[in-house]
């Protein structure tokens, strides 16, 4: 005899079970009180949720409820009684029937407990109306089958919370590999929205008016009813002490705490927009604040019902809780790296998903100046969104795009650039083309594939190609960064450090990773009008470092003749910025170059401008350090010096030494500078003999000829 043919004791207890409940045998005795509870049967469920009422949870729910929804609720109630009553019945018909209603008790929220006193209460009402005497047997079967379907319903609350559990892992994997803002809302809204116990959800915040902005959601209802909300101008959802900011989601965003909507239909607060919401289907929510524990809010997801209820149960409560503390670490997460995004609403940034996969994408070109050569033999391929009339920049749409718009971001815009690449290249220009990589490339294998493809398709030499990877940008967890750059590298396309300065680097991650150039930070150019010293002298060393570690340097937002002239003295190898060009439509880029694609360099020998000027000194300075720095220093020991400033040296010795007669020999004039009076350059050179180069003597005397030299 085979395994599967063998019947166990159990089976046949199950099968006894199981005919106790179905069956002829339980067909005859039901077949009694039929007639009995269809005339009863009203009475019954009144009794039974007069009962129920007097229950504290199931009590709320019942008082939440608007008279139409509550004879909705016996209504169904009587009809489920009935059911349960039937001789007709099968188990599988009984066991489809329990589920859904397991479900739909868990998901408005009717505790456990409250749930085993129904089933209690149900049958003592039931008891309470037919004569037990003449239906005796007949209850009996009642009972055995009121307690399978609680058994039943107590499954679909188990699976259910199964589901939950399975919900939070999903939403822990994502706070921690989500790479923006726009990707963790979106993913959270897909996951949350495929949840069984939630219609759909949405994230949200307020713009600069107050007005809540919803930037991601899930459910087609929640859709229509979010658009209509966007499109209304009495019901908008605001942040703020008015009517408009009662909701639950006005009120999360104030008081920090979970806010409900128990039935949209009864709740006063939510007259503004109880009829959009009762025309989607849409009947309870609960909005949660998300943000740094103690702090201030920094969004708002809404879970919205098609029941009532809230989502107010102990374990619903607890589920939220779960839900809030996964999502606000994911925000504070990214935001600590990448700063807060503006608002933006959901249907824009459709519609910027949608324009970048139209023929909206167009790049722009911004030219780079060789400083040696004083050609122009780079451009920087930029994204530009055409919005009708308007030209959008990255600023104004990056932060609505999820990971996988910027893989087409990318795919499209390195085509184009390589594909005009050629058309300037018929024109006679050769040009490389620079295009930034995002930094999630680095753990996405569609960039690269990509990346190859276009290369082969376009025919362009690799060399021609430069990615630029932002230095702010955090690489995704558990990258390798060096081994993702090295797939790059080996395709032959040259690497550069994008926006030095602004983020992260240290002198390991410039050495060690395979990076041809780097690019000073526009943000440190930009304190050239404030600071210009220190601003001039850390271009100079990083420019300096670069050469010294094998790199090219590029130095961006350069945006002045005078600025250009002071960086091409202090020995950068390029520029980019407006002082050169700014970024401008393909179309626009050849006649550019037949016009201006060389440039006429001052003579870096006799400085113009006043940061010129400056940056020729700081050159002759760091000559004037190294000689000293081989200079005799006085051999006493410093107590006992004369020479007590610790750096100084022995001033004519120093003047005798060879290297520095050869330097600066032993004429009026000791700087480069034909406008600074002789005696005036001697003084410096003495103060830095005799006190050294960071003594308070050297920086008065400084200080003077930098006065002359900028008033020149």
């Amino acid at each position: 005899m085979s395994r599967r043919s063998v019947v166990t004791d159990d089976d046949l207890e199950l099968s006894a079970d199981s005919a106790q409940r179905y069956g002829p045998a339980a067909a005859t005795a039901l077949g009694t009180i039929t007639a009995a509870l269809q005339h009863r049967v009203a009475a019954i469920v009144d009794e039974f949720y007069g009962s129920l009422s007097q229950l504290p949870g199931p009590r709320l729910l019942i008082e939440t409820l608007s008279g139409p929804e509550l004879e909705h609720l016996k209504s169904q109630q009587r009809r489920n009684l009935l059911l349960l009553a039937d001789p007709e019945l099968t188990e599988s018909a009984h066991r489809a029937v329990a589920l859904q209603v397991g479900r739909i008790h868990t998901i408005i929220g009717l505790a456990r407990e409250d749930l085993l006193h129904c089933q209690d209460i149900l049958h003592a009402a039931v008891c309470h109306h037919v004569d037990m005497a003449e239906h005796c047997e007949a209850l009996s079967v009642l009972a055995r089958r009121l307690i399978r379907d609680m058994a039943w319903q107590m499954e679909a609350y188990q699976q259910l919370q199964d589901a939950r559990q399975q919900l939070l892992l999903d939403i822990s994997r994502l706070a921690w590999g989500a790479d923006s803002y726009t990707d963790l809302i979106a993913e959270a809204a897909d996951l949350i929205g495929r949840h069984e116990e939630v219609a759909g959800c949405s994230f949200g915040r307020p713009d600069d008016e107050d007005r809540f902005r919803f930037e991601a959601a899930s459910g087609g209802s929640i859709q229509r009813y979010l658009s209509e909300l966007e499109r209304s101008a009495s019901a908008p959802i605001m942040a703020g002490d008015r009517v408009q900011g009662q909701g639950p989601t006005g009120r999360a965003w104030q008081s920090g705490k979970v806010e409900r909507c128990l039935n949209f239909a009864t709740d006063p607060r939510m007259a503004p927009w109880r009829a959009i919401a009762q025309g989607e289907g849409i009947r309870s929510s609960a909005a949660v604040p998300l943000g740094q524990p103690g702090g201030p809010p920094t969004a708002i997801l809404t879970l919205y019902s098609a029941f009532p209820g809230g989502y107010a149960s102990p374990e619903q409560a607890t589920f939220v809780m779960q839900l809030q503390t996964l999502l606000a670490f994911a925000l504070t997460r990214i935001e600590s790296h990448q700063g807060r995004t503006h608002t933006m609403p959901y249907g824009m940034r459709q519609r910027l998903a949608a324009l970048l996969r139209s023929d909206a994408l167009v790049m722009h070109y911004q030219p780079m100046l060789e400083l040696g050569s004083g050609k122009a033999t780079r451009v920087e391929a930029l994204a530009r969104l055409r919005d009708g009339d308007r030209i959008l920049a990255p600023d104004a749409f990056f932060s609505a795009l999820s990971s996988d718009d910027f893989v087409e971001l990318y795919v499209r815009g390195l085509g184009q650039a390589l594909r005009q690449r050629n058309r300037w290249l018929q024109q006679g220009f050769d040009l490389n083309v620079s295009i930034n990589l995002p930094s999630s490339a680095l753990g996405d294998i569609r960039y690269l594939s990509a990346t190859e493809r276009a290369l082969r398709e376009y025919g362009c030499p690799p060399r021609k190609l430069t990615l630029e990877v932002l230095e702010t940008d955090e690489a995704p967890p558990g990258v390798d960064i060096a081994k993702a750059l090295a797939k790059f590298k080996a395709l032959d396309i040259s690497l550069a450090e994008d926006d030095l300065g602004s983020g992260h680097s240290s002198l390991t991650r410039l050495r060690m990773l395979p990076f041809d150039s780097f690019k000073i930070d526009r943000s440190i150019v930009a304190l050239a009008d404030e600071d210009r010293s220190n601003v001039l002298r850390f271009i100079y060393q990083l420019s300096r470092l670069g050469h010294s570690i094998g790199k090219t340097v590029v130095v961006e937002g350069v945006e002045t003749t005078d600025l250009l002239e002071a960086i091409a003295i202090l020995g950068a190898d390029a520029v980019q910025g407006y002082a050169v060009a700014r970024p401008m439509p393909a179309v626009d880029l050849a006649e550019w170059m037949e016009k201006n694609g060389r440039f006429t360099l001052a003579d870096r020998r006799r400085p113009a401008s006043a940061l010129a000027k400056l940056a020729r000194l700081l050159v002759w300075e760091e000559h004037l350090h190294l000689l000293l720095g081989e200079a005799p220093v006085c051999g006493r020991p410093a107590a006992d010096s004369a020479c007590d400033a610790g750096d100084g040296h022995d001033v004519q010795a120093v003047r005798d030494s060879g290297s520095f007669m050869g330097t600066f020999g032993d004429g009026a004039a000791i700087l480069p500078f034909e406008s600074v009076d002789a005696t005036m350059q001697r003084a410096l050179v003495d103060a830095a003999v005799s006190h050294g180069p960071r003594s308070a003597e050297y920086g008065a005397a400084r200080h003077r000829l930098v006065g002359v030299l900028t008033a020149s």
